[in-house]
């Protein structure tokens, strides 16, 4: 039987993993979002200078936070995977150790540089 403690820590922990690559993604899709409304509007002639530069000054700041939040996620999964194997006794065979294994490897998969 596995201490509820651990178990509550192992689900925090494996949470704030999970979050991270989820804002990671939301970052990037962001950035991808952001470069195509700049593409369209280079295109129009009608767009005015400053909207366009502030435009770019947007997606300079959510592509600079992509590394940041990788790093972040980077660092949770190592954490995390500590924990783990500092609680491997108590914690073997549970669920939660899965999940938390399965969003370890998720979060490794994120490359540190955009």
């Amino acid at each position: 039987m596995s201490d509820p403690k651990l178990l509550k820590e192992l689900q925090i922990k494996t949470g704030v993993v999970k979050r991270l690559v989820k804002e990671h993604s939301m970052y990037v899709k962001d950035a991808e979002k952001e470069a195509e409304k700049i593409k369209q509007a280079k295109e129009d002639p009608n767009m005015d200078e400053y909207v366009l530069k502030k435009m770019v000054e947007c997606l300079s700041e959510t592509k600079g936070m992509i590394p940041i939040i990788a790093g972040k996620a980077h660092k949770a999964s190592k954490e995390l995977q500590m924990f783990i194997e500092a609680n491997q006794e108590p914690l073997s065979g549970s669920e939660q150790l899965e999940s938390a294994r399965t969003e370890i490897s998720t979060a490794n998969e994120i490359p540190l540089f955009y």
